[in-house]
């Protein structure tokens, strides 16, 4: 019975997510290994023999769209500086924090759980050519303390995977 509490601030918060007018549409992508390994130390990957340790060894990497979502800031407004053009801010900190929420649930198809190391792109307009602001979850933040939680994603600028023009051919290096 005492999980109705969450389940009920979960339903309520995704119904705020997606229709607040400050949320962003957002493009979620996760990291996925090009390199395939025949050698395997206790079922991680190994690179010259040694084990892989985590998806940030290597170099051989793929950014794979996971789905659309909204992503909602989640915190206490703060003074920052402003954009050459006066039209956005550029935030007070390295680190934000963000409510996000696909556009379909989990279990729907395209439903996805957005997860820790994913990247969600903050899509800055309408159409094909809005620039698209990348932002990697760095660490998931429980709001209600009984399952199952309220997550809030902590998340750290990407700007090295920024697309600021869309129609401009992509780096080999980021696709």
């Amino acid at each position: 019975m005492l999980n109705n509490v969450p389940t009920g601030i979960n339903a309520m918060a995704r119904n705020v997510i997606i229709n607040h007018p400050n949320a962003y549409n957002c493009e979620v992508y996760r990291r996925r290994v090009g390199r395939t390994s025949t050698d395997e130390v206790g079922g991680a990957p190994t690179l010259g023999g040694m084990a892989v340790m985590s998806s940030e060894d290597e170099d051989d990497i793929r950014w794979e769209l996971v789905g659309l979502g909204f992503a909602l800031p989640a915190e206490q407004f703060q003074p920052s500086p402003m954009m050459d053009r006066r039209d956005a801010n550029n935030g007070y900190a390295d680190e934000l924090r963000f409510l996000v929420e696909p556009e379909e649930m989990v279990g729907d198809p395209g439903g996805f759980e957005v997860l820790k190391r994913d990247v969600i792109y903050l899509l800055l307009g309408e159409g094909e050519s809005a620039p698209k602001v990348a932002y990697e979850i760095v660490e998931v933040e429980a709001v209600v303390n009984v399952p199952p939680f309220v997550p809030r994603y902590v998340v750290n600028r990407r700007d090295d995977l920024d697309i600021i023009d869309p129609s401009a051919p992509e780096d080999d290096t980021i696709a």
